[in-house]
């Protein structure tokens, strides 16, 4: 079953000092902090195969922002493969019931990362204490190229 980000939640030392956050072991780095570099290196490794970067944006001033890369089934973030619909089921349900009332909408994002992390709050990758891309291909790396056959 998909483990929602939520779990990893970033303490506010966290969110505040990179440091602190670069330290934290790489599940939770991925999962809260740094989803966002996960999910453009997948898509770096997997041009042309269909997938899309993908914002999960909390409405009002919730918490609980995620990105993940999809194809519209299939979804790779912190977790590895997990079916798109799961994704957005466990995580929603999760997030309303920490935050009744708590609502997202999933957003396909077309522009590059740098620019759309500065549009949407993420931190661009120049603002991580070192250059998160190996450590997030080293990530990826763990899991099948593909999502599983079912």
């Amino acid at each position: 079953m998909y483990e929602p980000c939520i779990v990893y939640f970033r303490t506010r030392e966290q969110s505040r000092d990179p440091f602190i956050m670069w330290d934290r072991e790489d599940k939770a780095f991925f999962a809260a902090g740094a989803c966002h570099i996960l999910a453009h290196m997948f898509l770096s490794l997997h041009r042309d195969e269909g997938y899309e970067l993908i914002h999960v944006k909390p409405k009002v001033d919730y918490p609980g922002n995620h990105m993940y890369a999809s194809n519209g089934t299939w979804a790779f973030d912190f977790n590895g493969w997990t079916l798109e619909e799961e994704l957005l089921e466990v995580s929603g349900s999760t997030w309303e019931q920490a935050y009744p009332g708590w609502r997202c909408e999933r957003i396909v994002v077309k522009e590059g990362l740098p620019q759309y992390a500065l549009q949407s709050g993420h931190r661009p990758p120049e603002y991580f204490p070192y250059l998160p891309w190996e450590r997030a291909y080293k990530y990826i790396k763990q899991f099948a190229d593909s999502p599983p056959v079912i």
